[in-house]
């Protein structure tokens, strides 16, 4: 009679705790929230062979988040990309239409279109964006705009800076500044003449390049006519191969020629662009891309076979931008506990907070109430030496 109580006792304890823990488990299914992230990026215009790699970065990190963060905050991300065409007004439509889907909480961005057409309206709707790309001078303090990677001039200037370093000549340094003809590159042109003021260093050539030529040689004539002693070259995909080459075939110096964290070193190599091109040749950026054992990386080389991407300057423009938005989401559920959150709680915890580069780039730390253009806090030299990818500086502070 004991033993039968106590085996009955314990079957009721065990179905009871089973029943329980079912019920816990459809409590904590039923707790998980789901939000969606908008991506806005460019298949249709200059810059379209772009938007497949990126999209497919971004989803792997919105994956990896879901499969490794998401569940235990208590959320499950929706991701969707849209295309803009790198346009102000296609970009206005495709923001209009994602505003109807409540379940938004942060919208990524591409370009300055992106930004230039939302700014004035992100605050208005209360959605935060990220942008995946460098600040911009026209972004004003207080927007909802945040940039992780800051203020592409601030690079060139900080490269500048570098470089005088071992400027032995008294007279200034000339520098010729080419990039592609759009608002990002007059934008950073104009930004990084200011920077260098007081520097014994001197813009001999502001040249502008349509994002669609296809002959640069004209471009490259006023390059040499100017006689610079350092070009940076921040332009587009297209356009930094063909530079590349009108220079080397020129038989220009290539050791004066720093290219940008758009078009770097690491992605002329996957664009199968000759390496006798570039040898010699610089990079300015922010991310440490070169290094294979950082957190950053790990990431995505465990989940990289799944996606159409690859490790690269353009796609890892998008990588802190991603990460910072997820981190804000996490941190903004967790105030909330099982409650939903919105774009306005996420905003707060961008505005409020520094966040991890996972090795990829240094501190991010935002300050939109005063200086919009404030992101990651150094950069480093790489160089082409030797047919590889050589570091030719440590981390740097930037210019500010």
């Amino acid at each position: 009679m004991f033993h039968t109580s106590r085996r009955s006792f314990t079957l009721g304890a065990l179905l009871g705790g089973l029943s329980a823990t079912m019920g816990a488990g459809v409590a904590c299914a039923q707790a998980v929230n789901t939000y969606t992230i908008v991506s806005l990026l460019d298949y249709s215009g200059p810059f379209a062979n772009r938007g497949k790699p990126v999209e497919q970065m971004q989803r792997l990190l919105v994956d990896w988040f879901n499969e490794t963060r998401g569940a235990k905050a208590g959320i499950k991300l929706e991701y969707k990309p849209i295309d803009t065409g790198y346009d102000q007004a296609k970009t206005v439509q495709a923001y209009e239409r994602s505003l109807e889907d409540k379940t938004m909480v942060g919208i990524v961005t591409f370009g300055s279109p992106n930004v230039i057409a939302l700014q004035n309206r992100l605050s208005q709707d209360r959605i935060p964006a990220v942008h995946g790309g460098p600040s911009y001078s026209l972004m004003k303090p207080g927007n909802w705009v945040f940039t992780p990677l800051g203020d592409y001039a601030r690079y060139f200037a900080t490269a500048t800076k570098w470089r005088l370093e071992t400027w032995k000549e008294s007279r200034p340094l000339r520098i010729a500044f080419v990039t592609f003809d759009g608002s990002s590159g007059r934008d950073w042109a104009g930004s990084f003449g200011g920077l260098i003021k007081g520097m014994n260093a001197q813009v001999v050539l502001n040249e502008f390049v349509s994002p669609r030529a296809l002959d640069v040689s004209a471009n490259v004539e006023h390059i040499l006519a100017a006689k610079p002693d350092i070009v940076y070259l921040a332009t587009t995909d297209q356009l930094q191969p063909a530079l590349l080459k009108e220079l080397k075939a020129s038989k220009f110096d290539m050791t004066r020629v720093v290219n940008s964290q758009h078009e770097g070193l690491g992605l002329l190599e996957l664009l199968n662009v000759p390496k006798d091109v570039y040898e010699g040749t610089f990079e300015v950026t922010s991310q440490s891309y070169a290094d294979p054992n950082t957190e950053a990386y790990k990431i995505y080389q465990s989940r990289a076979a799944k996606y159409s991407t690859r490790w690269s300057a353009d796609t890892l423009l998008h990588f802190p931008s991603v990460m910072v938005l997820l981190e804000a989401i996490e941190r903004a559920q967790a105030k909330a506990g099982s409650g939903r959150i919105n774009g306005a709680a996420v905003f707060q915890e961008m505005r409020a907070g520094s966040f991890n580069g996972y090795g990829l780039l240094g501190k991010i730390q935002f300050d939109i109430d005063k200086d919009p253009t404030q992101g990651a806090d150094s950069v480093v030299i790489l160089q082409q030496k030797g047919g590889k990818i050589t570091k030719a500086s440590e981390f740097m502070p930037l210019v500010k």
